[in-house]
Order: C-alpha cells, then structure tokens, then sequence
C-alpha cells in the first residue's frame, strides 16, 4: 500500500490530523505486507527519506508553493488564501507526475487530506490501482458556517465543493473519522461507498498511570479548567483572548486554569494569577494536566476545523465541557454520554456559565469531588485496527 499525504513529518504529532495519518499508518503496517508514506511538505527544500517505526516516510518539497510565499510573504496560517491553494495543486500534479511510476507498482493507495486532488490526478495520468479517500476531518462543514457569514467565504465554499467533488468521483471508497461525518457527507455529496474510522482518542491512559496522576492534586476546594489551545490560527487566538477576558474577572482563590500552546505571549493579557499560561508541553505533563482538571474549554465560535479533536482529549480524559457548538462538530453523541456538557452559544452564555460553576463548587472535599474521572482506559488503536481491516477487505471486494 501506498499513503499519500501533505502534512510534513506525521509522525512527530504536532496537531490531530497528523495524529490521525500516524495512527491510521502505523496501524495499517500491521495488516499489509509493506507501506510507504509520500508526503508533501512545504518546510523542506530536497527530498528526504525517513523510516520511523518501520514504516518509510518520502517526503518531497512544494517547490512552486515555497516560491510564491518568499515572493508575497505569506503565512502558514492564511489557510484560505485562494492564491495558496492554487499553488497547492499545482505542487500536487507534479508529485503526482513524479510519483507515477511508484504508484503503478501498489494495489491500493490511501489518500489523506482535505484540500487534495491527489487522487483525482492520478486517474488523469491512467493510474488504475484502488483509491481510499480519507478527508480527515469536518472541513465541509467548517466552509460551510463560514459561508452563511459572507458572499466571499460562499465563493470560496463552493469552489471547494467542485474540486472536493472531483476527489470523490474517483475515489474507490471514502472514509470518514465519525457516524456524524458520514452522514453529512451522504447528504450533501450522495456518497454510495463509504465507512468510519474513527479519530484516534489523542491521549489514553493505561487505569494505575491515570489514578496516580489524579492523585496528584491535593486542592478540591475549587475547580480546575483546562483549555487546549492549539497552534497559532485566529479561531486559537480567539478562544485564548476571549477565555483569559472572562477569567481576569473572577476571584483568583475560587478557580484554577491550565492554558496551553505556543501562547505564552499572551501573557501581557493576564491580570489573574490563577491562570497559568504553560506553553506547550510534552504528552507526559499534558496527561497530567487532564488527569487533575475537572473542565475541558472549547469556546470557538466562528468555525471547528479540527477544534473537535481538543474535545476528544477532553472526553479521552473524562472531564465535563463548556463547549460552543461548532466544536462538537464531528462528535458521535454517545461518546459523550457519561459527561456534563455545557453548551454556549455565545460569549456571554460561556462567561455565565463558567460564574454558575464557581458559585456552585462545594467548598469541602466531598465524596464525589474526589471520585476519578470516567476516563478511556483501554487503546483506541484496537478499534481502530478493526475498522482498517474492514476497510482493506472491502477495497479487495
């Protein structure tokens, strides 16, 4: 089997989505007989081999891509800028020109990327092995809250519906990470062929690790938050600027807040020393810090492109939510069943909500303050495994 991606280096975990292509990889190494990962990656500028974990990892430069931003100077994060896409594709029919002569030579290729026309190229230049499609996450229906704001994001939303359409035409089977997902996709796509891998928990803890983690905080007598930033984007920036302003407003004795991400400049913003901005941290002190939290925070209100993947680490660890409706975006409902879940529509309702909790927190060390967490435990990779063997044999069919 053949990956084809445009995250540069998944194995290094630096966001969800590359949590999910690390996983999905590694798990199905373990059903093929042999796996190479090809990547684009726009922070190279020669081809590197790398083999991690047994699999082979042949990441190639966006050349065109690293020309066009030196000459305008763009920015990672200008997500949408039509002109960056532009280049995007651009760069992928010359990897897939490239590649040509490698892909003839697999049965199945498993296509990672919301963005891509990867597979839809290849069909061009009469590449005839099986093509799984996987988008990674909600990114149509990211485009479309951002359409209903704008002419301009509808022009963009529809532009990506074209292209996005191309990909599954040509696609031999489509695979998405949540039930939820799949029958978005079935509505707004009519797609026929198509299964669920779920996105992997981002954090689990083996019972004994987690319980002595939890064993760690010794105050009760308020709660702790927690919010996981993310890396640098508006909506982030968003959610931290908007989080800090609602908790500079509260007693400092009457909570705790965990902030975390290459945030630490925002430092100048915080008048309360009970909020800690701890900038990013290794998964050992990330587990930790979900072990003793009580509440996860998500308050993102213009739009979810992977925002639902810091709620899994949330419910991974089994902590209640003060979530905004955007980020719940992707979530099969019953993995939330067990949790309180504090639904803000807006500002104003999270600010409340946060101020209900903190009057309402008992000030002794009670009983069921004290009770652990409903955590997940066990490895998602297990499922995960099933449901990759399921797609495999499908394909075959």
């Amino acid at each position: 089997m053949i990956v084809y991606t445009y995250y540069g280096d998944p194995w290094k975990l630096k966001s969800g989505d590359v949590i999910r292509i690390y996983t999905i990889c590694k798990t199905l190494r373990t059903l093929t007989d042999r796996i190479i990962v090809y990547n684009l990656n726009h922070l190279i500028n020669k081809p590197s081999i790398t083999r991690y974990e047994n699999i082979l990892y042949y990441s190639v430069p966006r050349k065109f891509y690293n020309i066009m931003a030196k000459l305008t100077n763009w920015r990672n994060m200008e997500e949408l800028n039509p002109l960056m896409k532009l280049t995007h594709y651009i760069d992928e029919f010359i990897a897939t020109i490239k590649s040509f002569n490698i892909l003839k030579q697999y049965r199945i290729a498993y296509i990672f990327g919301s963005m891509t026309l990867f597979s839809f190229f290849s069909r061009v230049l009469g590449v005839r092995c099986k093509f799984i499609y996987d988008p990674l996450s909600n990114y149509a229906q990211t485009l479309y809250i951002r359409s209903r704001k704008s002419l301009k994001e509808f022009l963009r939303y529809g532009l990506y519906l074209a292209l996005y359409k191309l990909q599954l035409k040509v696609s031999d089977l489509i695979i998405y990470p949540s039930r939820i997902d799949l029958e978005n996709a079935k509505r707004m796509f009519d797609v026929k062929k198509a299964l669920v891998v779920e996105n992997p928990l981002p954090i689990h803890y083996h019972s004994e690790e987690y319980i002595m983690l939890r064993a760690e905080r010794n105050d009760f007598s308020r709660p702790y938050f927690i919010l996981l930033a993310g890396g640098k984007g508006p909506a982030n920036e968003e959610a931290i600027k908007l989080t800090i302003s609602v908790f500079n407003n509260l007693p400092q004795h009457r909570f705790k807040l965990f902030i975390t991400g290459p945030w630490t400049d925002m430092s100048r913003y915080v008048k309360n020393s009970s909020i800690k901005l701890l900038g990013v941290v290794p998964n050992s002190e990330l587990k930790k810090l979900l072990a003793i939290s009580d509440y996860g925070l998500s308050p993102v209100f213009s739009h979810a492109a992977g925002t639902f993947l810091k709620v899994l680490a949330y419910i991974a660890a089994g902590l209640d939510i003060i979530v905004s409706t955007p980020s719940l975006l992707g979530i099969d409902l019953f993995m939330i069943r067990k949790r309180k879940v504090f639904l803000v529509r807006n500002i104003n309702e999270y600010a409340e909500t946060i101020q209900k909790i903190i009057n309402n927190w008992p000030d002794e060390k009670t009983p069921e303050r004290l009770r652990l967490h409903n955590v997940y435990t066990s490895d998602p990779s297990i499922i995960i495994r099933e449901q990759l063997r399921n797609v495999l044999q499908s394909i075959v069919k």
